[in-house]
């Protein structure tokens, strides 16, 4: 069956769940390819597995002695129990970094045609169908608004609380909204296909009447791999090795990508659009003009538009994945600047909702562009295991940990030193851009190098964190492939895997710095100050209630100005609402004045070749910063 989408684009071959089923019984594994493959697991997960002191401690597991359990159980098991048992040691680790991705006759996607989403009408939860792709459905009452009251008979607050329960979300908030999201949309390949044909879904249409629909699953089969350019566009300074480090929730980034793909095909029409031509088109449609939108040269990872609250016109940026398909981190990092400078200055909504990563660089490097003060990027642990030192010994890029691996036999450390990827210098090249207040709104589906920009945020003060969730998914480190360390580690354990299954595992954890120095973001993650319940409107009316929640936090009154350009006499520094500057030249203090609204000379002459720091200040509190390098 074809099915295709609204605007032209064609989904492809689609199966009914029980043509699926027979689908996957044509494959299996031998008992020798399931026995490499506990092998390899065990490999990873005994030996360079960051995190696994911290689950065995968290969550009372032991991952190891499950593999253990299922390589002895091996011949009495089928296929399908194998891989069902496999998942579940995965799940258990309650790590999204680290999976098993099931042999390649499972991939596809699982869907019902619907999207449900959580709400709140006061303090009463409840879910909604935020989107329909109608060509499934078939259902002419099953539309955008109802509230669906009940799931294959359950209500649905216990039926997304059962669901959530098989989750590996690293806390109750990421555990509900991937149970949530898994209910209506599932990659097979990470998730075993729903035990049912279809599902029956009770729901309120908005004149009150209570129907009852039929919805069956459905399994498109797609490519379901985050492939990383090799290598990937650098900012200068940036190392290719440190460069190609991702931390991505695989199965977030693919889902993503699927729902882009069935509700929203016209970003797939408009990224073909400004890329039609040599250079990019941003004449913005009437559909731009009507929502105030911003057209960009990277719709799959950013968008952004002004809106207008009860307390001021703010800019609203959402960053939708730190992952960029072509690898041009640079033209990301690019574009966001630029649309930094067209949106308005006395407020920034900066929105990382359902980001589950990416690049750290990409993740790390804007951060400066938000901050007056100097970022300091998070540093990252190896376990400290025999493994883990024999591969930093192996692999040239990891060296620098090698030494405090090894001091760790004396020591009976259980982590490496932290290290830095990469210079504080790569990071804070460019400086700030952006000088009016930043609120950072959040949710449980944050993960990743998202969780390490939103701790970046929050421990560099930049703003407050506004979430619709307790948490974002605390996701905290770098993930590597199996295939990654078998191709970096010749002489290592790791060896070819059978039926195209993968792992992927988390190889070293990251720290949070400022005033939560040292605490691990894995299973703890980012809590925001403040919290906003989504709203029907929310879901409806492109966030209406949410942006309204996030203008109360910002303070236009805050809003600086400070730029500074070379002058005939010196630096000509133009500001607003600052009362003194200091000046540096090549990190050496040179000059303290006060100044005025406007343009200020400063008699000040940097030699050639040099870079200018100047800080801005309200009385004794630094509120701006800009950077001239010569």
């Amino acid at each position: 069956m074809d099915v295709e989408l609204r605007g032209g684009h064609d989904l492809g071959v689609i199966r009914t769940m029980p043509d699926f089923r027979k689908h996957l019984a044509t494959g299996g594994l031998t008992v020798g390819q399931r026995r490499t493959l506990v092998d390899q697991a065990e490999h990873l997960l005994d030996g360079v597995y960051v995190h696994l002191p911290l689950k065995r401690a968290m969550h009372a597991i032991d991952p190891v002695q499950g593999l253990r359990l299922i390589r002895h159980r091996l011949e009495r098991m089928s296929d399908a129990q194998f891989h069902a048992a496999m998942l579940k040691v995965f799940v258990g680790l309650r790590d999204l970094h680290t999976n098993y991705i099931l042999p390649s006759h499972y991939r596809g996607f699982a869907f019902l045609g619907v999207l449900i989403e959580k709400c709140h009408d006061g303090e009463r939860p409840m879910w909604v169908v935020s989107k329909v792709f109608a060509n499934l459905v078939g259902d002419p009452h099953l539309v955008a608004g109802v509230e669906v009251t009940h799931w294959n008979g359950v209500p649905m607050a216990l039926a997304v609380q059962r669901n959530a329960e098989r989750e590996a979300g690293s806390n109750p908030s990421a555990n509900e909204a991937r149970g949530l999201e898994n209910m209506t949309l599932r990659p097979v390949t990470m998730s075993l296909p729903p035990d049912e044909d279809w599902v029956t879904l009770t729901y309120r249409s908005g004149h009150g009447a209570v129907r009852e629909a039929r919805v069956p699953w459905r399994v498109f089969e797609t490519a379901q791999e985050v492939q990383q350019p090799n290598p990937p566009q650098l900012p200068q300074g940036i190392s290719t090795a440190a460069g190609r480090l991702l931390g991505v929730d695989l199965r977030t980034e693919l889902t993503r990508r699927m729902k882009r793909l069935l509700f929203a095909p016209y970003s797939i029409t408009e990224e073909r659009r400004v890329h039609g031509t040599a250079a990019a088109d941003l004449t913005p449609t009437a559909e731009q003009l009507q929502a105030q939108a911003i057209p960009t040269t990277r719709p799959d990872e950013l968008a952004a538009r002004v809106v207008t609250t009860s307390n001021g016109t703010f800019g609203h940026l959402r960053i939708f994945s730190f992952f960029m398909a072509d690898g041009d981190i640079v033209a990301f990092i690019e574009e966001f600047a630029r649309l930094l400078g067209e949106l308005p200055q006395d407020g920034l909504i900066l929105d990382v909702r359902g980001n589950g990563g990416g690049y750290v660089i990409a993740a790390e490097f804007l951060l400066q562009f938000l901050s007056p003060r100097a970022i300091r990027p998070e540093p990252m642990q190896f376990l400290a295991s025999r493994a883990a030192a024999s591969l930093t010994a192996a692999v040239p890029d990891y060296e620098p940990w090698r030494a405090s691996i090894e001091e760790s036999i004396e020591t009976g450390a259980q982590y490496s030193a932290g290290r830095e990827l990469y210079p504080v210098e790569t990071v804070n090249g460019i400086g700030q851009l952006y000088h009016g207040p930043v609120v950072l709104v959040t949710d449980a589906l944050c993960y990743s190098a998202t969780d390490i920009f939103a701790a970046g945020f929050q421990d560099h003060n930049i703003g407050p964190v506004l979430g619709v969730d307790d948490n974002t998914g605390a996701g905290g480190a770098n993930v590597v492939t199996h295939a990654d360390l078998r191709e970096d580690w010749a002489d290592g354990p790791f060896r070819e895997l059978p039926g195209g299954a993968q792992f992927r595992v988390s190889l070293r954890r990251c720290l949070r710095v400022g005033e939560r120095f040292g605490q691990p973001v894995e299973d703890l993650g980012v809590v925001p100050e403040h919290r906003h319940l989504l709203t029907r409107r929310d879901l409806l009316e492109s966030n209406a209630d949410l942006m309204e929640a996030a203008g109360l936090l910002l303070d236009k009154d805050s809003a600086r100005t400070l730029r500074v350009v070379p002058g005939g006499s010196g630096l000509v520094v133009t500001t607003a609402r600052l009362s003194t500057v200091d000046v540096y030249v090549n990190g050496r203090p040179v000059a303290t004045t006060p100044v005025q609204d406007g343009a200020n000379s400063v008699a000040v002459i940097p030699p050639a070749d040099s870079v200018v720091r100047v800080e801005g200040f309200d009385g004794d509190r630094l509120v701006a910063s800009a950077l001239l390098h010569l």
